[in-house]
């Protein structure tokens, strides 16, 4: 839809359309200019921006009656240069601001403002979203910044700065979106290709007679082959043109990491997911190529696969109801395993049927993040995962992980060696942070140096640019204490792998915090191979171990020793471990056995049927079995390439 003049008004009434019902809803002196769909958004275009700012309440009373998202933009031609607002917010900013970027989105019309004090800054009034969008036809948005540089960040930019392709795009998804409906009922259909009976390759297809959207699009981490590694769309009959959006449910490689694979063979619509999962997707898929290529290998895309999926995303808070296709609408919810999860809610029809999947979610609070979400209106299919699935799953309370963490690194730091926590660059690794932290802080465990390795001082950065979706207490630590936990003097950042020789051979107790989390490439298999053979160090695992990686055999080994690959002379090397090996459970980013029955009894009187996946097979069939005998709830655990009819 494109609408623009001002004769358009009778023209769109006598059609019937969107934009008459807006039209009819404003006064003359809104000069509006034309109305656009916009990806899932209805954007309405101004002349007068004061008009919207004084009738506040005119856009929510639209959006409450049509049911859309609508937003007001300036019309270009009354929109001030970028390099003139840039002058006058830095003029009118208090230097103790610290502002530090000012970025402008010409495709969404807004001014992103980043600074090391954003509460400072959100208290100035020429600041204010009303008084700058008058002044410049500009709307702020206002961020805490992060002192932690990120090239993925940089990346994220880079491709949003292309306002003319993004519009492009925007009007073809918004088109595709909004299109009248050609069937009039709703029969729903979800196919399995990854996560079934498996942890890896998470990747559902919900189908419609109107609508084909991927839930998650990942790879397996411990698979060899495409056939195992990867989701199985060579098994539906059909293009990627018949798709219309995926939605990502967090940033984790096995829920993200083929996506850009599915832009490098053409396609071309939108992605959805939360403002932190791009920026750690961009981080963590950037990383994945330059694994590839430092062992050799081709990766199976590129920056530009990656650029283009970047520039084809659609970014969304959480509770906010949107329009993704014709017949579906989409909201994310706060799933509590990494920054910027989210629990997907799938409203289909006129509500003819709800669809929830997790994702991968923890239904506890923890120092990190709030408990997963759980109270939606209608949820009919509930689509979980099941991690920690069996019966003996069940964790110990977070005090007593915590007391279990800190007298195991008690016991190996007083004796004079060095603990290497082998974590997830995102997640894990930033709650291992607070807790060391807290520990550290109440002199629980000794202050030694806790040296962070590999991603972790990007994925951190990250952490502290979006800390609206931490904790309050972290976002509150951050933002208006000046504490902030994840800069904390005993911390050392290791910023070039020349000094990881000297980390290793250097005198004294000390912690290593390395990706990767399951001793799969990064640092931590180098930290490995050189602190395994002397006694008196650790091994110290607190993230899940995913069968067939270095970290799980490990942990199953009985004779200790373990084959790994030796770059300095290209060949296969058996390393005697002789170093403690523990794993402390609790700090799990899923939830265990008890806390996945507790959130199935939450929706239990609204969930028809539950499909349980992302789980080892005998965790996914045993747990399925448990919600039959004990919650006498539908409960199935799919194999792969199952379809299963929802309604």
């Amino acid at each position: 839809m494109t609408c623009r003049g001002p004769g358009m008004t009778q023209a769109s009434q006598e059609g019937g359309t969107l934009a008459a019902r807006i039209l009819s809803r404003l006064k003359p002196e809104a000069m509006v200019t034309r109305i656009e769909y916009e990806g899932p958004r209805i954007a309405i275009y101004t002349d007068n921006p004061k008009y919207f700012v004084d009738n506040g309440g005119v856009v929510g009373q639209l959006v409450t009656e049509l049911r859309k998202r609508v937003i007001v933009k300036s019309s270009e031609s009354v929109r001030k240069p970028a390099e003139e607002v840039r002058s006058y917010i830095t003029s009118v900013a208090p230097r103790e601001a610290g502002i530090n970027r000012i970025f402008f989105d010409a495709a969404l019309g807004e001014v992103l403002i980043e600074a090391a004090n954003s509460k400072l800054l959100q208290q100035v009034p020429e600041l204010s979203e009303q008084e700058l969008f008058v002044r410049t036809g500009w709307r702020p948005r206002i961020r805490q910044s992060s002192p932690i540089s990120s090239p993925a960040m940089e990346q994220v930019y880079y491709a949003l700065s292309d306002a003319d392709e993004r519009m492009s795009f925007l009007r073809r998804a918004g088109e595709r979106i909004f299109r009248d409906r050609i069937y009039p009922r709703s029969e729903v259909v979800l196919t399995v290709l990854g996560a079934a009976r498996e942890v890896g390759r998470s990747c559902m297809l919900l189908s419609t007679p109107e609508s084909r959207i991927l839930l998650d699009c990942g790879v397996h981490p411990g698979a060899k082959g495409p056939l195992n590694a990867y989701p199985r769309l060579d098994w539906l009959d059909m293009t990627l043109d018949d798709l219309d959006a995926v939605v990502i449910s967090h940033a984790h490689l096995d829920h993200v990491g083929f996506v850009p694979i599915l832009f490098k063979h053409g396609y071309r619509g939108p992605v959805y997911m939360t403002e932190p999962t791009l920026a750690l997707s961009t981080l963590l898929l950037m990383d994945a190529i330059r694994v590839a290529q430092s062992e050799g290998a081709v990766p199976p895309y590129n920056m530009e696969d990656l650029r283009t999926m970047i520039s084809h995303t659609i970014t969304l808070p959480y509770n906010s109801v949107t329009d993704i296709t014709p017949d579906v609408k989409l909201t994310l919810y706060n799933a509590g395993h990494i920054l910027g999860s989210a629990v997907i809610h799938l409203h289909i029809g006129d509500g003819a049927h709800n669809v929830v999947y997790t994702g991968d979610f923890k239904f506890d609070n923890t120092r990190l993040f709030q408990a997963a979400f759980f109270n939606f209106p209608r949820a009919e299919t509930l689509v979980m995962e099941s991690t920690y699935g069996s019966r003996s799953d069940v964790m110990p309370t977070r005090m007593e992980t915590e007391q279990a963490f800190a007298a195991s690194l008690r016991q190996t730091l007083e004796g004079g060696g060095k603990v290497l926590i082998p974590v997830p660059a995102v997640g894990r690794a930033q709650e291992i942070m607070l807790v060391i932290n807290e520990l550290v802080r109440t002199r629980a465990v000794p202050e030694v140096p806790v040296y962070l390795e590999g991603m972790l001082k990007e994925a951190t950065g990250i952490h502290i640019l979006y800390s609206d979706y931490l904790s309050p207490t972290v976002k509150s630590e951050i933002r208006e204490t000046g504490a902030n936990p994840f800069l904390a003097e005993w911390y050392t950042v290791v910023d070039s792998p020349k000094r990881r020789s000297e980390i290793v051979s250097e005198g004294g107790p000390s912690v290593i915090l390395a990706t990767s989390g399951m001793l799969e490439g990064g640092p931590s298999v180098y930290y490995f191979s050189e602190l395994a053979e002397d006694p008196r160090n650790k091994i110290l695992f607190v993230s899940y171990q995913v069968p067939g990686t270095t970290g799980r055999r490990l942990l199953d080994s009985a004779t200790r020793e373990i084959s790994l690959f030796d770059p300095s002379s290209g060949r296969m090397r058996v390393l005697r471990v002789n170093a403690a090996v523990e794993r402390i459970e609790g700090f799990s980013g899923h939830s265990d056995f008890n806390q996945l029955t507790r959130y199935v009894s939450r929706l239990q009187r609204k969930v028809r049927r539950v499909l349980v996946v992302h789980g080892e097979r005998k965790k996914s069939e045993e747990f399925a079995y448990h919600l039959q005998q004990h919650l006498k709830v539908n409960a199935y655990a799919p194999q792969l390439l199952d379809s299963v009819r929802l309604y």
